[in-house]
């Protein structure tokens, strides 16, 4: 008996092994996911000193700071504080291994305080960033050119915001699925309740993409939530709002933003797309974790829904069009990219989920920090992370952007810091405790799913393993648990039923039905379905693993008696040997299916669904159907 378990026991060892072996790390791979949009999050700054730092270079008379080293012309003292400052936390952030390079602008009183590179945009050329040169991809503030461009357009009487968009539409057609058409005031505000969808959103750079029109006429998500009503982030609602600007114009969208916004406000580093010969001057994307100085080289793309988020700009270029917002659409000898009016329209609030907490203009996310009002716009995509914040009225703002993929602990110091040092904290947060906060509080406690998520594919997997906890530790106050977070947030209560975190100043607010039961959690402007039962990612887990066990025990069964008859003569099995084949093949199909599937979502970069289906990606799907079978 000892003998047999031995022989077992070595030729299962030996079978593991192989299945679990992993080929070498390659240089060019990927190490890290963007599947939703970068969270607002916040800490501390750190104040450590770069290594390796390189010589100071000065660009038409802007300060730029370079592999560590700050240079500048004489400067007010306000001013020098400002770049003491960043050159400190940005140093702290690159010798931590949170990025390569980065490019910071700041803005106050409608002038340039700050315009600096820091680090590299390539580590292994050793090429610095400069401020006015190097390109970034800004992701998703590509959409505030695409909110401009529709602004345009209707201030010409050419589009109507509060419009059917089928209007504009020719080759196809959103589908009448709720009795409310969706506008373009719902998409510019998140609000057209489209489906979400991943697989396909981008392609190689070696691929040619089909016209934005053929794209979304073929992957247009459907119609899942009636428009006005929720807030529920959409990258292709944005790409039609692309498209209807190529309708109405008569333009290609990347021709019409040239010769509209970048050619009169001088952007001539930006483009929309990867230009071709590849430029030199692109920062490279980078993963943490690698070869290069602690890093790993990604490969730049194409995004196909382009107006969403295919911007490469400078943080130059990126100063003119701030400028231009900040000005009341002037610039030049007074000269008019909008007309005041519609600019003031565009920069107003026109959606909020719950009153009194942050919500959308047209384009524009809008927050609330330190007592201020902005809007702004975050952008992330494989190997980039950036952030826009304005406050027009005071011609007050940042731009940062840097070549590595958004984690807490770089974009949260970010944040956090450029917020405290342009507006300054007037004071501490502290609980509003009344009678009914406990309660209040315990009625929200559960689990919560975000709303924009991909409902009709795969991916919805993604949305469930992300799901959110609430706790309600007592007086009245929440612990929010955000994937990414890494801890509970913590969130105090307000005297008008909300609560607020004192750190990071985010409010969230619950939604209830006619009972009073909280069915849905507001965090400022993005909405969680509460999950109960079934939907709850910890009952799926258990089921999970419980499956998992049933099919091991499957395989070491039907393995183990095969071995068994083969090599210590056993009798013959009653259950003949189609039935135990077929067990055992299901049960190996769905072990390579649980496990390949949550290699694919788990990835840090995964391609095969963001430039998929790949093959891999259709044979995983075609697993389902075999076992079926």
């Amino acid at each position: 008996m000892g003998r047999r378990l031995l022989v077992l026991s070595l030729v299962w060892i030996a079978f593991a092994s192989c299945a679990m072996a992993q080929p070498a790390e390659d240089e060019s791979g990927f190490v890290a996911p963007v599947l939703e949009p970068p969270p607002r999050e916040e800490s501390g700054p750190l104040a450590k000193k770069a290594p390796g730092q390189g010589a100071p270079i000065a660009v038409g008379g802007d300060t730029m700071f370079v592999g560590g080293t700050l240079t500048s012309d004489a400067a007010p003292a306000d001013e020098t504080r400002v770049k003491g400052y960043v050159d400190g936390l940005m140093s702290g952030l690159i010798a931590a291994g949170e990025f390569p390079g980065a490019s910071v602008l700041i803005i106050q009183d409608g002038k340039i305080a700050l315009k600096a590179g820091y680090g590299y945009a390539d580590v292994r050329a050793r090429i610095p960033v400069d401020p006015d040169r190097t390109r970034f991809r800004v992701a998703s503030i590509s959409k505030l050119f695409t909110a401009t461009a529709i602004m345009q357009l209707a201030e010409q009487g050419k589009l109507n915001l509060s419009a059917d968009v089928n209007t504009y539409l020719a080759g196809f057609k959103i589908a009448p699925t709720y009795a409310e058409p969706v506008t373009l005031a719902n998409i510019l505000t998140h609000t057209a309740g489209f489906d979400d969808e991943y697989v396909g959103l981008a392609a190689p750079l070696s691929t040619m993409t089909e016209p934005l029109g053929q794209y979304l006429a073929r992957t247009m998500p459907p119609r899942v939530l009636p428009p006005g009503k929720m807030f529920s982030y959409s990258n292709h609602g944005v790409a039609l709002a692309g498209h209807v600007v190529e309708s109405v114009s008569g333009q290609e969208f990347n021709a019409y933003v040239e010769q509209n916004i970048f050619a009169p406000l001088g952007m001539a580093s930006s483009t929309f797309g990867v230009p071709y010969p590849l430029p030199q001057d692109i920062a490279v994307p980078y993963f943490k974790g690698g070869k290069e100085d602690g890093f790993t080289r990604a490969e730049l793309d194409r995004i196909r829904g382009g107006p969403a988020g295919d911007l490469i700009t400078t943080a130059g270029d990126i100063a003119k069009f701030m400028m231009v917002h900040m000005n009341n659409g002037v610039y030049g000898d007074d000269e008019h990219l909008l007309a005041e009016q519609t600019i003031q329209n565009m920069h107003a609030r026109h959606f909020g989920q719950v009153e009194g907490l942050d919500g959308w203009a047209y384009g524009f996310m809008e927050g609330h920090r330190n007592g201020v009002r902005w809007i702004g716009h975050d952008g992330s995509w494989l190997g980039y992370c950036a952030q826009l914040v304005m406050v027009p009225e005071t011609k007050t703002g940042f731009f940062l952007v840097y070549n590595a993929d958004c984690h807490f602990s770089a974009s949260a110091s970010l944040r956090k810091s450029f917020f405290d040092l342009l507006w300054p904290p007037k004071g501490t947060i502290a609980a509003e405790v009344t009678p009914n906060s406990e309660m209040r509080a315990r009625a929200v406690a559960g689990s919560y799913m975000a709303v924009r998520r991909a409902r009709t594919d795969f991916t919805v997997m993604a949305a469930a393993a992300s799901q959110l906890s609430v706790k309600a530790p007592g007086d009245g106050e929440l612990l929010v648990y955000l994937p990414g977070a890494k801890r509970d947030l913590r969130f105090l209560p307000r005297a008008d039923g909300t609560w607020i975190n004192p750190d990071f100043q985010w409010k969230a607010a619950a939604l209830t039905d006619g009972n009073g039961q909280a069915t849905q959690l507001v965090l400022d402007s993005v909405v969680y379905d509460r999950v109960v039962g079934a939907s709850e990612w910890a009952i799926w887990s258990v089921a999970l693993g419980v499956v998992v066990a049933i099919c091991l025990m499957t395989l070491w069964g039907w393995a183990s008696g095969f071995l068994s008859r083969q090599f210590f003569g056993e009798p013959q099995a009653v259950i003949t040997f189609m039935p135990r084949i077929v067990a055992f093949l299901a049960a190996g199909l769905i072990i390579v299916a649980l496990v390949g599937m949550s290699a694919l979502l788990g990835e840090q970069a995964p391609l095969d669904i963001l430039h998929g289906p790949t093959p891999m990606l259709l044979v995983l799907l075609s697993v389902p159907v075999a076992i079926l079978v």
